[in-house]
């Protein structure tokens, strides 16, 4: 049923952690891809043991470091119904898996997406210790608003597996590549929505170390990205174009809808 892959970079107990919510997920319909882009990597053979028969490739991949290469590494072996991606810092709760399935086998939606949980973290120590949880909604998100902004996380996408012929991830951009492959895919299709929060997204302080990566380092690329996936993914109407006018605008950024 579900192929799921795992870019990883240098955080092995973290890694742990998002495999032991595998192992406990009540559905066992899926097989995992782990890519690692650093030579050093140890696969966490004891977790991987007790996923014998559902992982199909633990890879340490030479080239340019970042989750894009990664996981177009994945994508390249993935065999299964549905593709998801999961962050090597995030888990699934047991039950998640089993609600995707229930919901996908109603009528095979093409892409689906569904609400999640934010905890908040301290990882100095381990295993972290959880320092607040909240459960996030993002029911009224629409197709035409994550052509404005994106409000989905990676981890939160099913994605049907041949919707993705020729789909591949951006290694080029500095951040937002999960946005730019989602608008990617959703080309001609339609995103359904499942009302269950069974991903959890793990979030330190801003100031820890393993924040310090590409994707939050560059928050004074932030427009320039944007405008550069506004002209790579055109709006599909006037309201859109003008939505996203108005966000750059919000932010102080008062650009002619020629930019839109």
């Amino acid at each position: 049923m579900f192929t799921i892959i795992i870019a990883t970079h240098d955080r092995p107990l973290l890694l742990i952690r998002t495999l032991e919510s595998l192992i406990a997920q009540t559905c066992q319909d899926f097989n995992v891809i782990v890519v690692s882009d650093t030579a050093g990597y140890l696969p966490p053979y004891q977790q991987l043991s007790q996923l014998d028969g559902r992982f199909d490739y633990v890879i340490r991949r030479s080239g340019k470091g970042g989750p894009a290469a990664s996981r177009n590494l994945g994508l390249a072996i993935a065999e299964g119904e549905y593709i998801l991606f999961l962050d090597d810092d995030d888990t699934f709760r047991p039950g998640h898996l089993a609600a995707l399935k229930a919901r996908l086998l109603r009528d095979k939606p093409e892409l689906l997406f569904c609400d999640f949980q934010v905890q908040n973290e301290d990882r100095a120590v381990h295993p972290p210790t959880a320092l607040s949880t909240q459960s996030i909604s993002i029911a009224d998100v629409s197709d035409d608003s994550v052509y404005v902004r994106n409000r989905i996380p990676n981890s939160c996408v099913a994605y049907r597996r041949d919707v993705l012929d020729g789909v591949r991830n951006e290694t080029e951009l500095i951040l937002y590549e999960d946005w730019d492959f989602l608008l990617a895919a959703m080309q001609g299709r339609r995103l359904a929505h499942l009302a269950t929060d069974g991903v959890v997204i793990h979030k330190s302080q801003a100031t820890a170390p393993e924040n310090m990566r590409r994707g939050n380092s560059q928050d004074d690329k932030i427009v320039e990205v944007m405008l550069q996936l506004y002209r790579k993914h055109p709006a599909p109407n006037m309201a859109t174009r003008l939505a996203r006018q108005a966000l750059l605008s919000s932010a102080g950024v008062v650009l002619d809808l020629a930019y839109f």
